[in-house]
């Protein structure tokens, strides 16, 4: 190190001896050269396997497993919904350079119509049932993020400013397991799997400034502070148990699940 470079205010704890201590010490605000800067190699080895962190060394870039919860969130009133798919044909526009609603982030076609209890159970496109309009947003699942986990190349990244969830089309491949991990089936294929060009999609909360809360002519969308509404939100479909986690990162998930 440069005598002219300092290194990094950290409070260490006197002591990492608990589970708790370990999360709290590493979920704090430092950068991964700092923090080998603090600790030491050796130091940080050991503390990243005792928290479950612990890859590859050959690897050259290393999974984010455990990652900062979102800042905000998309959320939906159905009472206000008129199911003019306004929102659906804005963020494909925004997104995907095209008018196509069926491939839309969020999702009000699949539910159109169907009614609170049908939109639990049916896929597809929305029949008349009760004519109440769902529409489902992703929720910017907090640790452990469903899709990330499962994407087996590492696809799927934790993007500032407001921590979206997002999908790098430069790494994926298009081959869909995202789509088949998400208990609420939000992400999305832009073709057929795997079908060269084919990328996956999800709402990544455009920065901050939704294109769907701004083109909703009813109020019916709203962007908001982020909170866990996984444990409340209807599942839509049964996520196969051999693409929950990629093989990557099962071996440390054990550790602290």
């Amino acid at each position: 190190m440069a005598d002219n470079e300092q290194l990094p205010v950290v409070q260490i704890p006197d002591e990492l001896t608990t589970l708790e201590q370990v999360k709290e010490f590493i979920h704090s605000t430092i950068s991964r050269r700092s923090f080998n800067k603090v600790l030491g190699v050796a130091g940080l080895g050991a503390v990243a396997f005792q928290y479950g962190c612990a890859s590859d060394p050959k690897a050259q870039k290393t999974r984010q497993v455990f990652v900062a919860d979102a800042k905000g969130l998309v959320i939906a009133d159905n009472t206000l919904c008129v199911g003019c798919r306004r929102c659906e044909t804005a963020c494909t526009g925004h997104n995907l350079g095209k008018a196509q609603p069926s491939v839309s982030n969020i999702k009000v076609h699949r539910n159109l119509l169907y009614g609170v209890n049908g939109a639990k159970d049916m896929t597809g496109g929305g029949i008349y049932g009760n004519f109440v309009v769902v529409q489902n947003t992703c929720l910017q699942c907090p640790h452990p993020v469903p899709c990330q986990l499962a994407c087996p190349h590492g696809a799927i990244e934790v993007v500032p400013p407001v921590n979206a969830r997002k999908v790098n089309t430069d790494v994926c491949v298009g081959c869909g397991t995202c789509v088949k991990a998400c208990p609420w089936a939000m992400p999305a294929l832009d073709g057929p799997a795997l079908q060269a060009g084919t990328k996956a999609h999800k709402c990544h909360l455009c920065d901050g400034h939704p294109e769907c809360v701004a083109a909703c002519s009813s109020g019916a969308l709203q962007y908001i502070s982020w909170t866990d509404q996984t444990a409340y939100t209807p599942a839509r479909q049964t996520v196969p148990a051999a693409i929950a986690v990629a093989p990557d990162v099962a071996d440390t998930c054990v550790k602290c699940h």
